[in-house]
């Protein structure tokens, strides 16, 4: 478990022990910070056998099909794009039936703000009348795009982030190269994304980012021609860009850079689709970064 998390396992942990766990918890949190992992750990130890506290045996027949991904009580919903009603339906048809292991039985819903709304209300029986022994894990980072009705019905445990020194603690623990002070306050308390970040190849790093960024906002560059030359590493430019407004914005509250924030978001959506123009997106982005400085 990652140590900025230890501290509420422990908690739900102790919960489980004494048979109080809600049957719905809604697991949200910075991206990043492992929700993932820890639903994964937290669905683990409900279904081990002979769990001792916060630890599974690791050696009974739950553990042993859970270490194989097969364990036949635990169910997990999960879609890169929306998450449909027919998703849903399955599982939950598979919650409303005997645990195959005589114990209990855990959902894990991924993003599960991705839920439409006619899956959401497909999820709503379930969450007002759970079957014995069954646990929903429902993990997001956008809790505001639930359906209040299904928020409403979940125990909300917000998980933790740590603080800039304890991220760059722990990453240095994974990571053996140099980390830019600068660059990791991109990512202050979301360790795996940084992480990720780093560890990736750096044919296009952070010292390009800011003195293109730079450029760009000094006038000493073209917006046009940036955007040409960073046409192939346009999601990480993008990405990267949205990070250093929305640390702008917290540090100013300047309004100016939340809206430079709302552009980026929108431009990281429109790279997504087919056949798009990635030079002359990134370069309408790069323009508004211009002319706010201009400003």
């Amino acid at each position: 478990m990652y140590p900025w998390l230890q501290s509420t396992f422990l908690q739900l942990s102790s919960r489980i022990a004494s048979n109080k766990l809600h049957h719905a918890l809604l697991l949200q949190g910075e991206d990043g910070i492992g929700k993932d992992a820890f639903a994964s750990s937290l669905a683990k130890l409900l279904l081990c056998q002979e769990r001792q506290g916060d630890q599974t045996c690791g050696q009974c027949q739950s553990c042993k099909l859970n270490a194989s991904e097969t364990h036949p009580d635990l169910y997990k919903i999960e879609s890169e794009k929306q998450i449909g009603v027919d998703l849903v339906r399955d599982a939950i048809k598979n919650l409303t039936g005997t645990a195959h292991m005589s114990g209990c039985k855990v959902l894990i819903i991924y993003q599960a703000d991705r839920m439409t709304e006619s899956s959401a209300n497909a999820l709503l029986k379930t969450l007002e009348e759970p079957t014995d022994n069954t646990f929903l894990l429902l993990i997001t980072e956008n809790p505001e795009s639930i359906l209040p009705t299904i928020i409403s019905r979940c125990e909300k445990q917000l998980l933790p982030s740590p603080n800039f020194v304890n991220t760059v603690a722990w990453v240095k623990q994974h990571h053996q190269g140099v980390i830019d002070e600068n660059f990791a306050r991109l990512f202050v308390g979301r360790p795996l994304t940084l992480l990720n970040e780093l560890q990736q190849e750096q044919n296009y790093n952070y010292q390009d980012f800011t003195t293109g960024i730079q450029g760009v906002m000094t006038n000493n560059l073209s917006a046009i021609q940036l955007a040409t030359d960073w046409q192939n590493h346009s999601e990480k430019v993008i990405k990267w860009l949205q990070a250093w407004v929305k640390q702008s914005y917290l540090s100013t509250q300047n309004e100016v850079f939340w809206q430079l924030n709302i552009r980026c978001i929108a431009a990281s959506k429109k790279l997504k689709n087919p056949g798009v123009n990635k030079t002359l997106t990134l370069a309408e982005l790069l323009t508004a970064l211009a002319n706010f400085e201009s400003n």
